[in-house]
């Protein structure tokens, strides 16, 4: 059984969520927006002098790698 302090919370929490909703609700809403390019892909430059020592850098960090690839399980390279 709720106590007093708990339907209190509750209580205050509903208002707050009808304040934030009845706000919301006055929100217009936008069009979709969106850019239109005749590419939609960068172009690949030559590299740069300072691309090997960035690479090795990175390879170097690497908790595991195999060759010029990274060993790495889902979300456990943090």
């Amino acid at each position: 059984m709720p106590t007093k302090r708990e339907d209190e919370i509750k209580k205050e929490a509903k208002q707050i969520l009808d304040k934030f909703a009845k706000a919301l609700s006055k929100v217009k809403e936008t069009p979709d927006f969106y850019v239109e390019r005749e590419e939609d892909r960068r172009k690949e430059g030559d590299g740069s002098k300072g691309e090997k020592e960035f690479i090795d850098g990175v390879f170097e960090n690497a908790p595991a790698t195999k060759g010029k690839c990274f060993l790495a399980e889902k979300g456990g390279w943090k």
